[in-house]
């Protein structure tokens, strides 16, 4: 507890009354002098994950997409100015993939830039005040201005492309979701090694299955 109470720069006998809640409610485990995260929270996260139909409307078509391209395809929302992911569908077991509920910086994803293209200016500014523009690789966007004009570009082409900005030897391809009211439901992207992905082919295989998605969600 102490090491939490230092690493929060909170007293204890703060941080004892927050644990002592979360073990009440079942969220948190004390083994010995530790505490871990709880089952629960699992489970919670499974609730959010299903929370909305379109989510399981956007899986299936992600899992199809997957299996025609042999390719990683993931869904991701935005939470509290980042982009987190929903679904990751992969149909290569050797591959880990990445993990359902992590969090990415949105200048530097291609469904985080997918989804800040449909934005408007002001909300962009407003993720950017909160968290920056940190950078993780050497492509990775530095500027405002130079965010603004690859916004631009996503959406002239209606795509986004994530050039190695996160990971090293990562690119990817995405394109945003809307719900029939306009507003964005989150964004599908296919990512692989930069040697194997077909900007053009993966575009155009997104762009299908994104209206398809779309067009499904109108029709409920």
């Amino acid at each position: 507890m102490s090491e939490i109470a230092a690493e929060l720069d909170l007293a204890n006998s703060t941080v004892h009354a927050h644990l002592t809640t979360l073990r009440n409610h079942e969220l948190v485990v004390k083994e010995g002098n530790e505490f871990h995260l709880g089952i629960k929270l699992f489970h919670l996260g499974e609730q959010a994950r299903h929370r909305k139909p379109e989510y399981e409307i956007v899986r299936q078509h992600a899992h199809r997409l997957s299996n025609r391209l042999n390719e990683e395809v993931a869904f991701a929302i935005t939470e509290h100015g980042r982009s987190v992911i929903i679904f990751d569908e992969n149909n290569d077991p050797t591959k880990e993939g990445f993990q359902v509920g992590r969090y990415f910086h949105m200048h530097n994803s291609a469904s985080g830039k997918a989804m800040l293209a449909e934005w408007s200016r002001e909300r962009i500014e407003e993720v950017l005040d909160r968290w920056g523009l940190p950078k993780e690789t050497e492509n990775t966007i530095q500027s405002r201005a130079e965010l603004y004009e690859e916004l631009e570009r996503t959406r002239e082409r209606g795509y986004s492309l994530n050039d190695q900005e996160a990971l090293e030897g990562l690119m990817a391809v995405g394109m945003a979701i809307t719900n029939p009211d306009g507003s964005v439901l989150g964004s599908l992207d296919v990512s692989g090694p930069p040697y194997r992905l077909s900007e053009d082919q993966i575009a155009s295989e997104l762009r299908e299955t994104v209206i398809k998605i779309e067009r499904e969600i109108a029709s409920r």
